[in-house]
């Protein structure tokens, strides 16, 4: 009987030699072995193939908390993601807003170009060139590349210049 059942029924106590009352041992070994046995009886086994179940689901549970754990850092809580979605939203809001008042820009330029060109068809007077503007308008001179200093120069792969064999390895290989 485990230790706890047996605190849990009697206090224990302890018998002199020769004062023991077999009868009322046997009696409540009895009691004891008759709940030891409903117990056993009432209580539903599962089967092996249950058993395999339910320890391979929770393994699964506790490798997926484990996962989960691990990659807790790599993802965004709620705060942040509804954060992030928010400045995603008002820089397309701006973007479109700015888009809508440069086509705004644009159609009111072409608009004030028509009406000049509408009023001076004929006219072929000249746009006066002020000095800065002339300034960003001249062409460069030709421009030249900085020649190297070395003639050849360096070009792909160089490689070491053969040198002729001193005599001693000719008559070496000769003699061979």
């Amino acid at each position: 009987m485990p230790k706890d059942r047996q605190q849990a029924s009697q206090p224990l106590r302890f018998v002199k030699e020769g004062d023991a009352d077999l009868e009322t041992q046997l009696l409540l070994e009895k009691r004891e072995r008759a709940k030891l046995d409903t117990d056993y009886k009432t209580k539903e086994r599962l089967t092996l193939q249950e058993q395999l179940r339910l320890n391979a689901i929770l393994k699964q549970e506790n490798f997926n908390a484990l996962v989960k754990d691990r990659n807790s850092f790599n993802r965004l809580s709620e705060d942040a993601v509804n954060f992030y979605k928010k400045l995603r939203e008002k820089n397309e809001t701006e973007k479109k807003s700015l888009e809508q008042s440069l086509e705004l820009e644009t159609r009111s330029f072409d608009q004030k170009k028509q009406a000049l060109e509408q009023t001076t068809p004929n006219s072929t007077v000249k746009p006066h060139i002020t000095g800065e503007t002339a300034k960003r308008t001249q062409i460069p001179a030709k421009v030249s590349k900085p020649k190297s200093n070395s003639k050849n120069g360096l070009k792909g792969i160089v490689r070491k210049k053969k040198t002729e064999p001193s005599k001693s390895t000719k008559e070496k290989s000769f003699r061979d």
